[in-house]
């Protein structure tokens, strides 16, 4: 899969093993890492400022192309182990909605927030495998010293209150994964 593919349970067997569950689990991941993390689990936060999303990105949201959204990228961390990048993307829109939300998260999980929301719906999981020369792949191994040949990836929109949170989630090189 080397593009965004919506996962279905007819295409779990091609997913790899040791990653299937986690790549279409709909519930929080934070909460599944932290089940089989051996620290706690830290969320180091990279990056949060407004940008032009990707063309990608803004097609996925069905927002303008050449909009400026609001970008967090994270690494989650068992204790300062990194074993997931995640990139956020928050329309103008949804972040009106929701300012001290976004602004208070710093380096709380989004995920946290996201599911303690009672109007949350999401969209259907997507899955890609990423090699070196996509973008994401570049971004998530940035701060890695190994650079694997591929990394799997998962993305799905969450609505709050109707407004879109693109998530995008790449899971690192971790022995975690294959822990069902």
């Amino acid at each position: 899969m080397k593009h965004w593919t919506n996962w279905l349970p007819a295409r779990k067997p091609s997913l790899p093993y040791d990653l299937r569950e986690w790549l279409t689990d709909s519930g929080s991941l934070t909460k599944r890492l932290q089940s089989v993390s051996e620290q706690a689990v830290n969320v180091e936060l990279l990056h949060y400022d407004w940008h032009t999303a990707l063309p990608e990105e803004s097609l996925f949201l069905q927002q303008p192309l050449r909009r400026i959204q609001l970008e967090r990228e994270v690494l989650l961390c068992d204790g300062d182990r990194p074993e997931i990048y995640a990139r956020t993307i928050i329309p103008q829109s949804t972040y009106q909605v929701l300012p001290s939300r976004f602004d208070n998260l710093g380096t709380k999980p989004l995920g946290q927030m996201l599911f303690d929301e009672p109007t949350l719906s999401r969209s259907d999981i997507q899955v890609a495998c990423l090699t070196s020369q996509h973008w994401l792949y570049q971004l998530a191994t940035e701060w890695l010293d190994i650079r694997p040949d591929i990394l799997w990836a998962r993305r799905s929109c969450f609505y709050l209150k109707g407004n879109p949170v693109l998530v995008c989630e790449i899971f690192l090189p971790s022995e975690k994964w294959s822990h069902v």
